[in-house]
């Protein structure tokens, strides 16, 4: 009997997976990032030969063109067009929340493309910050916005409206920065001078949110919050911002009002040159509660108006251990990394933006697939503080965007 012809089995991916890098790269050029995010999925030799789109900063050409620039890749990526002049207003775990002209408030995925319209909110047009629940969807979702700096909105999915909580604070204090607390079902909400608040969301069939005090024991006093001397800095330093790294809070304050110095109730002098930044630490078991530290244990925090992205420097190309990333919006919107170590700031270097012309519109949000990452290796996957090693949102997305 004849034997039949063998069959040749080709490899997994075929001649595809064997591309030269570099004409690789130049196909991959001038994709949007729903589209680049395909490709890296497509086989492991495309994802080492395509470097992840992280960390970048989101911008805004004319106001509707949305892009990530992407300081690994050192070019922007197109994200998203919207239909109105818009601005961000928050970005968390993929996803961007944007703010018309007019008001109106919607969440992104760009990878994806869906569009989260919110419910019209009467607390004007200038929400500082909304954060969101991870994995947000139009069908599941949850939302928590700063409403005329003393309010806090929340909303769901299936709600008919913002549920407004007054929150309780010094005279001539306001909120300013949110930081979401996926975890322990949390908002975090800081106050200019410091002061603390929480917001659980509601659970079961509670359907208003509870706002709270981070001490409710006791009144807001810098004083006794706040070890010394910093207690005194916490009027001049209205730039504030939360976050959270490896289940600790922390504050980083900075000085945005130019060289300043005073004396101590104590004796001696307090000096604070312009941008000086400080990162102080939450310990419930002593007091003062608050106080500084010079290292974030090996990570470091990307802050503006997203939802903290915290990683671990030495798994992230580009990223260095210790450093708080932030956005110095009083020189167009300019990146800046500050070492905790030296105490000193310096721009971040730009990507190469030729897409977006001169001058960047509506920074201020960094852009990342994941709020807490440990590494970002070649084959984009994401491990996080927990340890558990999860497939990436970026490899999620792009297969449901192939659907």
């Amino acid at each position: 009997s004849s034997s039949s012809p063998k069959r040749n089995i080709m490899a997994p991916f075929g001649p595809w997976a064997d591309l030269h890098p570099e004409l690789l790269l130049s196909i991959a050029d001038g994709l949007s990032l729903k589209h680049y995010a395909a490709i890296r999925c497509a086989c492991p030799g495309w994802r080492s030969a395509l470097p992840p789109p992280l960390p970048s900063l989101l911008v805004f050409a004319d106001g509707q063109r949305a892009y990530a620039l992407s300081f690994l890749m050192r070019r922007s990526i197109h994200c998203s067009t919207l239909r109105t002049r818009s601005c961000f207003v928050g970005s968390s775990n993929g996803c961007f929340a944007v703010a018309s002209e007019c008001g109106e408030i919607s969440i992104l995925n760009p990878l994806t493309g869906e569009e989260i319209k919110l419910l019209p909110m009467n607390c004007g047009k200038k929400e500082r910050k909304v954060v969101f629940a991870p994995n947000p969807r139009p069908d599941d979702y949850t939302a928590v916005a700063v409403c005329h700096g003393k309010k806090l909105a929340y909303t769901k999915t299936r709600d008919m409206k913002w549920f407004i909580s007054d929150v309780a604070m010094g005279r001539g204090d306001q909120l300013i920065d949110l930081v979401y607390d996926t975890d322990g079902g949390k908002v975090y909400c800081l106050t200019e001078c410091g002061d603390v608040h929480v917001l659980h969301i509601p659970r079961g069939r509670r359907r208003k949110p509870i706002v709270e005090p981070l001490l409710p024991e006791r009144p807001f006093d810098p004083a006794a919050v706040f070890a010394a001397p910093y207690h005194t800095a916490s009027k001049p330093t209205r730039f504030k911002q939360i976050f959270i790294c490896n289940g600790s809070l922390y504050q980083v304050w900075r000085n945005a009002t130019g060289n300043i110095a005073w004396r101590l109730p104590e004796g001696g002098r307090f000096i604070m040159s312009d941008n000086d930044i400080f990162v102080l630490r939450y310990d419930p078991g002593r007091m003062p509660c608050w106080d500084t530290v010079n290292d974030l244990g090996g990570y470091s925090v990307f802050i503006g108006k997203n939802n903290p992205a915290v990683v671990q420097a030495e798994d992230v190309p580009g990223v260095r251990a210790n450093c708080v990333y932030w956005i110095d919006e009083r020189w167009r919107g300019v990146p800046m990394v500050f070492d905790m170590v030296t105490r000193t700031s310096a721009p971040f270097v730009l990507p190469s933006a030729d897409i977006v012309q001169s001058p960047l519109c509506g920074t201020g949000c960094w852009y990342f697939f994941s709020d807490n990452i440990t590494s970002i290796d070649n084959n984009g996957r994401k491990q996080h503080m927990s340890g558990d090693v999860e497939r990436s949102q970026e490899q999620q997305e792009a297969k449901r965007s192939k659907l």
